[in-house]
């Protein structure tokens, strides 16, 4: 994990704002493949990103923000490969569990670690942080 900003963007970002509920999750999943699908990826690839996306806002819904909260989703591309943003109203620095047979919960940062480029984390001076990812590439 990197405790900096994320790459800068190339391209406009796409925002999806969403409340913190469990069915936003889906609805977050459905915005990214239609950017990853508009944009080109190959089915792989989307799959891969798909399940980053997952974890990131799935630990927001869980552990950064109350219900009904607010979680925006961000998605552009920038010179190190596609950038996920996934940004929540807590302050809690996410931090990655050691992958275990024992464990049932607690993986998702140790997953998105190995599938993306990097991750990281950034503080708002608002308040809340932004954790995000940069994918592999993947565009046809």
């Amino acid at each position: 994990m990197i405790s900096a900003p994320p790459p800068a963007a190339f391209t406009d970002p796409s925002t999806l704002m969403i409340i913190s509920a469990p069915e936003s999750i889906k609805t977050a999943r459905d915005f990214a493949r239609g950017w990853l699908d508009a944009k080109g990826y190959e089915c792989e690839a989307v799959g891969v990103a798909l399940l980053v996306i997952n974890e990131l806002v799935t630990n927001a819904y869980r552990h950064g923000s109350a219900p009904g909260g607010v979680i925006s989703v961000r998605l552009y591309l920038s010179a190190d490969g596609p950038v996920v943003e996934v940004r929540d109203g807590s302050d809690a620095e996410p931090r990655a569990l050691p992958l275990t047979l024992e464990r049932f919960s607690g993986r998702g940062l140790a997953i998105v670690s190995e599938l993306t480029k990097a991750w990281g984390v950034r503080h708002l001076a608002s308040g809340g942080k932004t954790v995000y990812a940069v994918l592999n590439g993947g565009a046809a």
